[in-house]
């Protein structure tokens, strides 16, 4: 891109007037006294724990290539998922205990015909999960928590989301969020009771306030919460960005609460506008907490930053949340925090991250292997091209 004096001109004023914005929002969003006085008031320090007896914690991670190969109106879509789970142990901090599973290596073909896209894609949720999509649907809560009736499992099905075969975002969302889960569940179902199962992200439902229209993940994350509520297992999702505007000075709040500057060893339970008549973040924001969960921000370190963890509401809330289970609960995930290869998160989905990532080198590797498979089977190695150039990622 080539720049002359106009150019440069024209484009630090509208850097000038952005970033004007972008500060005048900061203002905005920042609460007014009494309302920090409500977050200080809410956040609760927890000790350091280095020492943890009878703790089990799983966590799950997922990737893939999306998608590792294009010809035609086709692609081919490759996704991974892992999980892991651990003991607390004296000697080594966390002990792996072994499981019934490995990481799951799922490949999807989708074409530009709707009916072969769709019961393709399908298929692949029924393989990764182990359960029928209608499975899935039937004994999932979602339903109750959308408010919208009864609804045929038929019609659910028939309204899931299905994205265009080149429409790599949305594809590749799908699959990595349904097999991170499908691991999940797997882990829940092997966990012993009182255990902690743990996904990267959140517990948010993007459609759930829609009233036809859904995503099969949203689904299966509330199956999973079925589950382990059934199995007496916490199951939650954790994310290293909260998301929240950074104008909440929920920094300054925990400095004020613990009367340091390295503040750390705290969380906080996220108000709900609805239950607690009042909330922090704007109405007009993104719902924190998501529906069917509940929302607590965390530090466990000075040197990581503020983690968001989201656990279903009707386990955690009716048959679990005390204050001595809720810093019994982030003492636990302090202890699984302390394992030198990833200080201050959690290990076990750092253990399953490492697992179900893939190099360069083995991306590389895999489209080679898909090309060669496909040209064994009959088809032209001149048919395929690269996949990015197709999807328009290039």
């Amino acid at each position: 891109m080539r720049f002359d004096i106009h150019l440069r001109n024209s484009v630090r004023q509208r850097l000038s007037d952005l970033s004007s914005r972008m500060a005048e929002w900061e203002v905005r969003a920042t609460p007014p006294e009494d309302l920090f006085a409500r977050l200080v008031n809410v956040i609760q320090p927890f000790p350091h724990t280095t020492q943890c007896e009878d703790l089990v914690i799983g966590g799950v991670d997922g990737s893939g290539e999306f998608p590792v190969v294009a010809y035609g109106d086709s692609f081919v879509y490759t996704t991974l998922s892992a999980g892991a789970l651990y003991k607390s142990d004296p000697i080594h901090g966390l002990r792996e205990i072994p499981t019934s599973f490995g990481t799951t290596v799922e490949f999807t073909w989708l074409t530009g015909a709707e009916q072969q896209r769709k019961a393709a894609l399908l298929e692949t949720f029924g393989r990764l999960t182990g359960h029928s999509v209608d499975e899935v649907i039937e004994h999932s809560d979602y339903s109750a928590l959308r408010r919208a009736g009864r609804v045929s499992t038929e019609s659910v099905r028939n309204d899931l989301i299905i994205p265009p075969a080149h429409d790599a975002g949305n594809v590749g969302l799908q699959l990595r969020t349904t097999a991170e889960l499908a691991s999940a569940l797997r882990l829940i179902e092997e966990a012993p009771l009182g255990a902690i199962v743990l996904t990267d992200g959140t517990m948010t439902l993007p459609f759930v306030q829609r009233r036809r229209q859904s995503l099969f993940f949203e689904h299966l994350r509330r199956f999973c919460c079925v589950r382990a509520r059934e199995k007496g297992v916490i199951f939650g999702a954790l994310s290293k960005s909260h998301g929240l505007p950074s104008g909440l000075r929920i920094e300054e709040a925990a400095r004020d609460k613990l009367g340091r500057q390295d503040a750390e060893h705290w969380y906080m339970r996220m108000p709900d506008r609805e239950v607690d008549g009042w909330s922090p973040t704007p109405v007009d924001g993104p719902r924190v907490p998501p529906a069917g969960a509940i929302t607590y921000l965390v530090r466990l370190h000075r040197n990581t930053p503020i983690m968001r963890l989201d656990l279903d509401a009707h386990y955690w809330l009716e048959a679990y949340s005390t204050p001595a289970n809720e810093q019994r609960l982030f003492q636990h995930l302090d202890y699984a925090g302390h394992d030198q290869r990833c200080f201050g998160y959690p290990y076990p989905i750092k253990a399953a991250h490492d697992r179900a990532s893939l190099s360069t080198q083995e991306r590389v590797a895999l489209r080679k292997q898909v090309i060669d498979a496909a040209v064994g089977a009959g088809m032209k190695r001149t048919l395929f091209r690269d996949a990015a150039q197709a999807t328009g990622h290039a």
